[in-house]
């Protein structure tokens, strides 16, 4: 390995113990959510974010052993499966001031990790590592975008979230 594979691996740790930070994080929150669409944008965040350091501890193991690149195809939100939009339900987020915060440190820690992703696709010669790197940095985008437009919604809608509807 190169000085700068080394450099590449401690950059997936990094990535590694931002992503197992993120799953954590998303875990503690659902316990602070009333809303049940809250809950499932959260734990489907959560999920995404452990899919992320399995994939990341597959590619340090794949790099370590074979020096090899592996195939990164990304994953996918569930649908939310038939629900009663919010504002109908009457499911009124009770804890405003401590979600807007969650989506404050959520979206600037997806900001932060899409940022990083793209610094390693820059440094990443191999299209395979480049492919997955983009596709993470997409990810995490696609992340703050919703997480975003939740912020927006439950500050400005009455304290409702928009996930699902």
């Amino acid at each position: 390995m190169s000085n700068q594979d080394f450099g590449l691996l401690e950059a997936i740790n990094f990535a590694m113990a931002a992503e197992r930070e993120a799953n954590q994080f998303y875990l503690e929150a659902v316990k602070k959510v009333s809303s049940e669409q809250g809950k499932d944008l959260l734990l489907q965040l959560a999920e995404f974010e452990m899919h992320h350091f399995n994939k990341l501890q597959e590619l340090k193991s794949s790099l370590e052993k074979k020096g090899e690149f592996i195939e990164y195809s990304g994953t996918n939100f569930a649908a939310p499966k038939g629900r009663i939009p919010a504002e109908v339900s009457g499911q009124i987020e009770s804890n405003k001031d401590e979600v807007m915060n969650i989506l404050n440190l959520a979206i600037a820690a997806e900001e932060k990790a899409m940022k990083n992703y793209r610094k390693m696709t820059a440094v990443t010669t191999d299209p395979k590592g480049k492919a997955m790197f983009e596709r993470l940095a997409e990810e995490e985008l696609a992340h703050r975008r919703i997480l975003s437009d939740e912020f927006y919604h439950i500050m400005n809608k009455g304290a409702v979230w928009s996930w699902g509807d």
